[in-house]
C-alpha cells in the first residue's frame, strides 16, 4: 500500500521547523511562532492539540526527546531556538522549562538526545556541544560554518553536518575524521540501522554512509534543497525538502513522492508504528500512513488532493519548458511509463503538472507551473531573462547594484546570492529580502503561502495582495525596474540592552582549577569547601533561573579570588562575575563593587575588558541598572581613558563601546540628565574622530543617536561638538567596504541633527 494522508494537525502560526514522535500516541512540533506544541492521538486518524509550551523568545528550530526514567517518568522534550537557548521540558508541564542550557552564541538549529539523557546540540556559532547532567562537557570546534545536523552514531562517537560542506566524526571531544562528498551545505543526519547513517543537503543529494564514514550509496531525486531525514528499522529512508515533497527510498530507489501544498517541507520523522510525520512552511503538521485503518476519511483526502492541485509549481523544479511545445490534456489518456512520472500539459493558457500513480493507475494533477520560459520575462541580466532586475542603492555616491529576481524564487535565496556576489555583510539579508518581497509580483502558493531562506533558516515572508511599496507610480505587478533603497528598520532609538551572555563554562572551570593548583604553594588557593562552592556556582550558571535571585555566597567567593590572587590570574573570576550579574547578583549588597573592580583592573587590558562587560550586564536587571546609573560618572571616567582607545585590543574597545550603548538606553528614559547627556555626546564624538573599527563605531553611533533622540540639549550640543563633520569624516566619506555596517546608523544620526 502506498503512503496516504492520515491526519492534518493545525495549531502553529508559523513554519513548523522540527517534529518528533516519541510514541505512537504523542507528536511534538516546534515552530517559528516561538512555541512547542504536543499532540495526542484520539483515534486512528485524529490528533488533538494537548499543550503549548512558550519558553523561547525567538524561533524554535530543533527538538529532541529523552526517554522516561525514574526521575522523569514522562520523559523530557528538548528544544533549541534562535534565542541561543536549549530548554528542557516535562511533557506534562508547560508552565516553565525544567532546565535551560546556556552556552551557544547563535541559533541552536539541531539537537540529538540518547536514552541516557545525553544531549548533542549544533549551532550557527560553528560549534556542537555535548551535554551531560545538564552541563556542557565538550564543545566540538573545527567546522568553519554553521552546524546544521548532529547525531550520536555510537557511544561517545558524534557526527556533525555543516554548511562548510563537510561531515565530521568526533570521539571524546576530538575530531577523528572529516568526510567529504556533498557539494553544498549539509543539512541533516539520521541513523540507518545495520549500515551507518544518512546525510542530505542543499545540493539536493541524499547520501548513505557506513559507520566508518565511507560512502555507500547516493540517492538522487530531489530537485531542490533537502532539509530533513528519517528512517525506519526496515531500512526505508524518508527525506523532505524545498521541492514540496517527502520522498520515500527503499533499496536505493525512490518508491514514492508525497507532494505537499507548501513550498518548504522543513522536517520529517517516523512514528514507532511506521507512520511518518512532516512539518511545513504553511504551519501544518501532517501524518501519513500505509495502514488502511489509519488513512484519513474520503472528504479529507479529496480536499488535500485539491489543495495540492491548486498549488503553483516554480518551473525551476521541473526544468525549463516552453508552453507552445506542450501537448494538450488528451495525452493524459495514455498510462505513465513509470510510477511518479511527471507530465506537463497545456490547458488553455495554463501549464499543469500531473503525476502518474502505478497503484491507482491514473494521473493526478499536482499543481500549475508558473514562470515558464517565454511567459512575460522581459528583464535581462547576465544574458538571462528575469521578471525583475532591481537597482539597489548601497550608499551615496556608489553605483547601484543589480539584483535579478524571478517571482517564483525564494526571496531569501535571491537576497543571499546578491550579498555573496557583492561581498556584502549578512546583516543586510532580512533588509534585502523584505525589499524583494514588497516590490516583486507574488505568486500564490496556497492559502498560507510562505517560503524561507534555505541557506540560513532566516525569517520567512508571507506574500500578500497588498504590495504597495511606497515607490510612487511603480506597478508591483508589472516588469518595471524600480530604483529604491531596500525597506529598512529604524536603528534609533535602540531600547534594549545588549548583554554579554556567552561563555564557555567548562573552559573557565578548567582554567580556574589549573590556576588554583598552581597557587597552592602561595597560601591563597581555594580550600576544599570553597572548591565545592565553586562547583556549585558552575552548576548554577549552567542552568540559571528565569528570574535573577540573590546568591551572595558566590559573590563572596569570586571577590576573594579577585582580591587575593595575582592580577594575571584573576580574570576567570571576573568572567564569572560578569555571568553572575545576569542571573543572581544583588548589586545593592556591594554598592562600590564596580568602582573597586575598575580601579584594580586599570592597568590590565583583559581584566578591564571583563569589567566593562560586567557593567553592561548590570544593565540587565532592575537592581543592576540602579547601581550602574549611580556609578555612571565614575564608570565613564574610566571608559574614556586614552589608554583604552589607544589600545590595539579590539575586544576591549568593543566592550567599552557597548558600555556607552548600554548607558544610552538607560538615559533614553531619564530626560532630566541633560548635563550628563551633553558630556556624553562630547566624549563619544571625540572617540569617533579616531576610531575606525566598524563594530566599535556602530555601537558608539547607536549611543550617540539615542542621546540626540531623547535629549534636546544633546542635539544642541552636537552642533558645538561638530558631530555632523565628525561622522562625515569618520564614516560616510570612507570607502564602501569600510562603512557597510555603519553607514545606515550614521545616516540616521545625521538626519536627527
Amino acid at each position: 500500500m502506498t503512503w496516504q494522508l492520515s491526519a492534518i494537525l493545525a495549531g502553529h502560526k508559523g513554519d513548523v521547523k522540527a517534529v518528533i514522535a516519541p510514541t505512537d500516541n504523542l507528536i511534538a512540533s516546534v515552530s517559528r511562532d516561538k512555541s512547542l506544541i504536543t499532540w495526542k492521538r484520539e483515534s486512528n486518524n485524529k490528533y488533538t492539540q494537548d499543550k503549548t509550551f512558550n519558553g523561547h523568545t525567538n524561533y524554535v528550530n530543533s527538538v529532541a526527546f529523552i526517554g522516561a526514567s525514574e526521575a522523569n517518568p514522562h520523559g523530557l522534550i528538548v528544544t533549541g531556538g534562535s534565542d541561543r537557548l536549549i530548554n528542557v521540558w516535562d511533557p506534562e508541564d508547560s508552565s516553565s522549562p525544567v532546565y535551560a542550557l546556556v552556552g551557544h552564541t547563535d541559533n541552536v538549529c539541531s539537537l540529538f538526545a540518547d536514552t541516557d539523557g545525553h544531549i548533542v546540540s549544533g549551532s550557527w556559532d560553528k560549534t556542537a556541544k555535548i551535554w551531560r547532567n545538564w552541563q556542557c562537557v565538550y564543545t566540538l570546534e573545527g567546522h568553519t560554518q554553521a552546524i546544521w545536523g548532529v547525531l550520536e552514531l555510537e557511544h561517545e562517537v558524534i557526527v556533525t553536518a555543516s554548511a562548510d560542506k563537510t561531515i565530521a566524526m568526533w570521539k571524546d571531544g576530538k575530531k577523528i575524521k572529516t568526510i567529504t562528498g556533498h557539494e553544498d551545505c549539509v543539512r541533516s543526519l539520521a541513523l540507518l540501522p545495520g549500515i551507518g547513517f544518512v546525510s542530505c543537503g542543499n545540493d539536493g543529494a541524499v547520501i548513505v554512509w557506513s559507520n566508518n564514514g565511507d560512502p555507500v550509496q547516493a540517492l538522487d531525486g530531489h530537485t531542490s534543497f533537502v532539509y530533513s531525514l528519517a528512517t525506519l528499522p526496515t531500512g526505508e529512508i524518508f527525506s523532505s525538502g524545498e521541492d514540496r515533497t517527502v520522498r520515500v527510498w527503499e533499496h536505493g530507489k525512490c518508491t514514492q513522492t508525497i507532494i505537499h501544498p507548501c513550498v518548504s517541507v522543513w522536517c520529517v520523522t517516523a512514528l514507532p508504528n511506521g507512520d511518518i510525520v512532516s512539518g511545513g512552511s504553511d504551519g501544518f503538521v501532517r501524518v501519513f500512513t500505509r495502514t488502511a485503518e489509519r488513512v484519513a476519511d474520503a472528504d479529507t483526502l479529496k480536499a488535500y488532493d485539491e489543495e495540492n492541485a491548486a498549488t503553483a509549481i516554480p518551473s525551476n523544479q521541473v526544468g525549463d519548458i516552453k508552453k507552445d511545445d506542450l501537448p494538450g490534456p488528451e495525452v493524459l489518456g495514455q498510462p505513465g511509463k513509470k510510477d511518479q512520472e511527471v507530465k506537463m500539459v497545456r490547458v488553455g493558457n495554463t501549464v499543469e503538472a500531473h503525476m502518474w500513480s502505478n497503484a491507482e493507475q491514473e494521473w493526478s494533477k499536482i499543481g500549475e507551473v508558473v514562470d515558464a520560459v517565454g511567459q512575460n520575462r522581459k528583464q535581462l541580466y547576465g544574458g538571462i531573462e528575469y521578471d525583475h532586475v532591481f537597482d539597489i542603492d548601497v550608499g551615496e555616491g556608489v553605483p547601484a547594484l543589480k539584483l535579478p529576481f524571478n517571482v517564483t524564487e525564494n526571496p531569501y535565496t535571491a537576497a543571499q546570492e546578491f550579498l555573496t556576489r557583492h561581498d556584502l555583510p549578512q546583516v543586510y539579508l532580512d533588509q534585502v529580502a523584505d525589499f524583494i518581497t514588497k516590490n516583486a509580483r507574488a505568486v500564490s502558493q496556497g492559502a498560507a503561502a510562505a517560503t524561507g531562506d534555505p541557506l540560513t533558516g532566516g525569517s520567512r515572508y508571507t506574500p500578500s495582495q497588498n504590495t504597495s511599496s511606497g515607490l510612487g507610480s511603480y506597478n508591483p505587478w508589472g516588469n518595471d525596474t524600480p530604483k529604491a533603497q531596500p525597506v529598512t528598520k529604524r536603528l534609533i532609538p535602540q531600547l534594549l540592552n545588549v548583554p554579554f551572555k556567552d561563555a564557555n563554562l567548562p573552559a573557565i572551570q578548567k582554567k580556574l582549577l589549573q590556576l588554583n593548583t598552581e597557587l597552592a604553594p602561595t597560601g591563597v588557593a581555594l580550600d576544599s569547601a570553597e572548591l565545592v562552592q565553586l562547583d556549585s556556582l558552575f552548576k548554577f550558571l549552567g542552568a540559571p533561573p528565569k528570574q535573577p535571585v540573590a546568591q551572595p555566597q558566590y559573590l563572596t567567593l569570586l571577590l576573594k579570588i579577585f582580591n587575593t590572587w595575582p592580577e594575571t590570574s584573576r580574570f576567570p573570576a571576573l568572567d564569572l562575575l560578569r555571568l553572575l550579574a545576569l542571573y543572581s547578583m544583588d548589586p545593592i549588597e556591594s554598592p562600590d563593587l564596580l568602582k573597586t573592580l575598575l580601579t584594580a583592573s586599570r592597568t590590565h587590558e583583559a581584566s578591564l575588558m571583563l569589567v566593562a562587560r560586567l557593567v553592561v550586564n548590570f544593565c540587565e536587571t532592575e537592581e543592576g541598572r540602579e547601581v550602574a546609573i549611580n556609578e555612571i560618572s565614575t564608570i565613564l571616567e574610566f571608559m574614556e581613558d586614552d589608554a583604552v582607545w589607544q589600545s590595539t585590543n579590539k575586544n576591549l574597545k568593543l566592550a567599552v563601546a557597548t558600555v556607552y550603548m548600554s548607558y544610552s538606553t538607560l538615559l533614553l528614559k531619564r530626560h532630566d540628565d541633560d548635563a550628563l547627556a551633553i558630556q556624553y555626546v562630547g566624549v563619544i564624538t571625540k572617540i569617533l574622530e579616531k576610531e575606525r573599527d566598524q563594530q566599535v563605531q556602530y555601537r558608539l553611533l547607536i549611543a550617540l543617536g539615542n542621546l540626540i533622540f531623547a535629549h534636546e540639549s544633546a542635539k544642541e550640543s552636537a552642533a558645538i561638538f561638530e558631530v555632523r563633520r565628525v561622522i562625515q569624516a569618520a564614516v560616510l566619506s570612507r570607502p564602501t567596504s569600510e562603512k557597510i555596517t555603519t553607514a545606515p546608523v550614521a545616516n540616521e544620526v545625521v538626519n536627527l541633527l
